[in-house]
């Protein structure tokens, strides 16, 4: 299938099945922006595009640590997710042994506290923290919030925290002087702060929610040996496809109009970001042949930010049906089509390009920008 783009954004296609077996085109776009240099400034297209994910990134090594970015080809959102990546910046510079951390799309807002290194003490029959180290910038994410295995107990296979098991303080026995020089977590709600490592406190973070957490595991459904003789390789007749939901669901939030205002707090050194988000919604034409099966216009379901770079990107996605073969598909348009698009339509007549034009594989996007009606 050919891809032709009048707004330089990436797009990619591949195949998804729902939950009956039924197979599906799906197409995603990506777009990247940068942050604007002046408060309340308009974001500007990145100069250079980020690339689709085609599979998970991850903080460290796969299955011992949790993601630092899910893929693009979640098959479907019902809401968009929200996401971010960083680290927490003391204001003006200045060492600090906790910085509130936000993030403000429109009316939905999460915050939360990073605080410095701290480590448990045992002084007699009670436990307490030292005294936060100051910071002047402190990366945090799953795997430095609240949670992870008991590592005070002795012996194999200790007790992990099954709401966040990459992360720090957690421990399930109490096990006295065992829990003496053990490292909190760097992060806490300020309405829940970290007192106990017995506690069963919500892990802090605005990173993807890890897939193994429970209240994204039972999503998925249930394999067990009647899916396993009967089903396999369909997806079992429970499997949610809020699943496919890669943030919390703190942190999933009505599609976003164009101009929805954002602000970011303690995340830069500049201390805040605030702009308003580019148009949001996206054209979308997809030809099976001279057929038309999809002619719509998205809403962005993907809003994640990377506040290391100063950049954001938003994600579209779309699904039809396939009677056949996906190469029964003949181009996709994204984005409002050229005049010459839209005059070869009317005309009912081929779309020639005036520059050769590459055809899409799963890894290439094919744009345009002219062309002439045969």
């Amino acid at each position: 299938m050919q891809i032709r783009s009048t707004t330089r954004f990436l797009s990619q296609f591949t195949m998804g099945k729902d939950v009956a077996g039924r197979e599906f085109l799906s197409l995603v776009t990506k777009a990247t922006y940068d942050f604007p240099e002046e408060p309340g400034g308009r974001p500007r297209r990145a100069r250079v595009q980020r690339p689709l994910i085609l599979a998970d990134e991850y903080a460290g090594p796969p299955g011992l640590s949790p993601p630092l970015w899910e893929t693009d080809f979640g098959f479907r959102k019902r809401a968009c997710d929200v996401i971010a990546q960083g680290a927490a910046y003391a204001p003006g510079g200045q060492p600090a042994e906790r910085v509130r951390v936000g993030l403000r799309v429109g009316d939905w807002v999460k915050q939360f506290d990073v605080v410095g290194p701290r480590q448990w003490r045992t002084l007699g029959p009670s436990i307490t923290a030292t005294r936060p180290f100051p910071f002047t910038r402190l990366a945090f994410g799953y795997d430095t919030a609240f949670g992870g295995p008991d590592r005070s107990w002795q012996g194999d296979q200790p007790p992990v925290y099954a709401d966040n098991p990459y992360g720090l303080g957690y421990a399930a026995a109490r096990s006295g002087s065992r829990i003496d020089g053990l490292d909190l977590p760097l992060t806490e709600d300020p309405a829940d702060p970290v007192t106990s490592p017995f506690g069963a406190h919500r892990p802090m973070a605005l990173g993807p929610m890890p897939r193994v957490l429970p209240q994204r595991a039972r999503l998925g459904g249930t394999y067990d040996d009647h899916w396993k003789d009967n089903v396999f390789p369909f997806l079992p007749a429970d499997f949610d496809e809020a699943y496919y939901q890669a943030a919390p669901p703190d942190q999933q939030i009505p599609f976003p109009a164009p101009g929805t205002p954002v602000v970011i707090v303690g995340l830069t050194p500049r201390g805040r970001e605030e702009f308003r988000l580019p148009d949001t919604t996206l054209p979308i034409r997809i030809f099976r042949g001279r057929q038309v099966p999809l002619d719509t216009t998205l809403s962005a379901d993907t809003l994640v930010f990377d506040t290391e770079a100063r950049q954001f990107t938003l994600s579209w996605r779309c699904d039809v049906p396939i009677l056949r073969t996906i190469a029964e598909f003949s181009e996709a348009w994204v984005g409002p089509p050229s005049r010459a698009l839209a005059r070869a339509l009317a005309a009912g007549k081929p779309y020639r390009p005036l520059a050769p034009l590459r055809r899409a594989t799963a890894g290439d996007t094919a744009g345009d920008t002219a062309g002439d009606a045969a």
